[in-house]
C-alpha cells in the first residue's frame, strides 16, 4: 500500500514534532514535513506534493479555516484534516476541509480519520454541539461587531431590522457564553470563527 504523505501545519513546534513522532509509528503514514510558520506552507505544498495536510484552525495571526478555503482553491486534490481544541467541526466543512479531528481524541482516533479521508476518500465531521454552532447571518454580525460597528451600521449593511440585528447578537452572546460583545469578538477569535482585527 502506498504511503499516506502528510504535512502538519502547527505554530506549536513542540506539538507538532511530537505528532509527526507518534503519526511516523504508524504504518502507512509518512510525515514529510512539519510547519510552525504558515508562510512557508504554499511553497511546501509545490516542493512536497503531500496527500494531505494535518493543520491547526488557531495559529497566532493565521487562520487555519481561511487557509484551507485559499488551498482548496488552488490545490482541490490535497485533503485538508483541520484539527481544535473547539468542536467547530462544522466551520471546517464551510471552509472547504475534508475532515475535522479534535484535540482530545487519541492518536488512533486520528489516524483513522486520515485513512478514511486519504484512502476511502470519505469526509470525516464528527457531530458538534449544536449550541455552538453560529449561523451564517450570525458570524457576518460578529464580524460587523469586531469591525466597531454600531446595531445601525450592522443593520444597513445587512439590509435587516435593528430588532433583527439585536436577536443575532443575543443569541451569539448565549451560543458563546459570553456577557459582552467584547467578549464575544475574543472569544470568535480563539474559535478561528473570525479573524483578529
Amino acid at each position: 500500500m502506498k504511503e499516506i504523505k502528510i504535512i502538519i501545519v502547527d505554530d506549536h513546534k513542540m506539538l507538532a514534532s511530537a505528532l509527526a513522532a507518534q503519526l511516523n509509528k504508524e504504518e502507512g503514514i509518512a510525515v514529510i514535513e512539519t510547519i510552525t510558520d504558515p508562510t512557508h506552507l504554499i511553497k511546501s505544498l509545490k516542493e512536497k506534493q503531500p496527500d494531505a495536510l494535518l493543520m491547526d484552525v488557531r495559529m497566532g495571526e493565521f487562520n487555519g479555516l481561511e487557509l484551507s478555503k485559499k488551498i482548496k482553491e488552488e490545490n482541490a486534490e490535497i485533503k485538508i484534516i483541520l484539527m481544535s481544541g473547539y468542536h467547530i467541526s462544522h466551520m471546517a466543512k464551510d471552509n472547504g476541509a475534508d475532515a475535522f479531528a479534535s484535540k482530545e481524541e487519541n492518536i488512533s482516533s486520528l489516524v483513522q480519520t486520515i485513512k478514511k479521508v486519504c484512502i476511502d476518500q470519505a469526509n470525516v465531521f464528527p457531530m458538534c454541539e449544536e449550541n455552538m454552532v453560529l449561523t451564517n447571518a450570525e458570524v457576518k454580525v460578529l464580524e460587523l461587531i469586531s469591525l466597531d460597528k454600531t446595531r445601525k451600521e450592522i443593520a444597513a449593511e445587512l439590509y435587516i431590522s435593528e430588532k433583527t440585528v439585536t436577536n443575532h447578537i443575543s443569541s451569539i452572546l448565549s451560543k458563546l457564553h459570553v456577557r459582552s460583545r467584547i467578549g464575544a469578538i475574543m472569544k470568535g477569535v480563539e474559535l478561528g470563527i473570525i479573524g483578529a482585527k
